[in-house]
């Protein structure tokens, strides 16, 4: 298996239209019995937790880019497929039941001026369309986010770890500001090309 071949192929410029999706062995990192990663609930900045893992970290949001279809109008041959990411989500859903139990699905439309309201809020802006939520522990929580329009290019997977009052009762009265969710498969090339401190790093 050529390693830097299918790192080259999941991250290179092409993935943006072509479509990118974790090599086989960050995909297998993610589906691991054991829960999350080591090193993403320390990430402080974009980087990555291993070399076939990016971390983009937006305040007290961690997302780990999981998959982006590409641009079907494009006339490329897709690197990835609906179908692929599909699988892959339900891979991520068997792990996460594996880890925390069963999955709630997130109401995007809830609305109010608590953490959950801002939270979602948040999604809504950056284009989600179906989330499903996890009470990790005491402190954490997780979602699986489907965002964007696969005819507009701009259908992505990822996971993302948040205070678990964003997702669960009881949550913070009052809004949280500033909550950032947006990201796209451009970041994740630019963190490739311009890895943190030169060079591909583990958090």
């Amino acid at each position: 298996m050529d390693l830097h071949r299918d790192e080259e192929a999941a991250f290179g410029p092409a993935s943006l239209t072509g479509g990118g999706m974790l090599p086989f062995e960050g995909r297998t990192l993610m589906l691991g019995p054991d829960g999350l990663p080591a090193g993403v609930l320390d990430a402080e900045r974009d980087g990555w937790i291993s070399p076939n893992n990016p971390i983009l970290v937006r305040g007290l949001v961690k997302i780990l880019p999981l998959a982006w279809r590409g641009d079907p109008r494009s006339g490329y041959n897709p690197a990835v497929s609906s179908s692929e990411i599909a699988v892959f989500a339900s891979r991520m859903q068997s792990a996460g039941m594996y880890w925390a139990g069963p999955w709630r699905v997130l109401d995007l439309d809830t609305h109010g001026s608590d953490s959950m309201g801002s939270y979602t809020s948040a999604l809504r802006s950056a284009g989600a369309t179906h989330v499903d939520c996890w009470t990790y522990s005491e402190s954490v929580g997780l979602t699986l986010v489907w965002a964007g329009d696969e005819d507009a290019g701009t259908m992505s997977l990822a996971l993302h770890v948040v205070p678990v009052s964003w997702v669960s009762e009881p949550r913070v009265k009052k809004p949280v500001p500033g909550v950032d969710v947006g990201w796209s498969w451009a970041d994740v090339i630019a963190l490739r090309a311009n890895p943190p401190g030169g060079a591909a790093e583990n958090l």
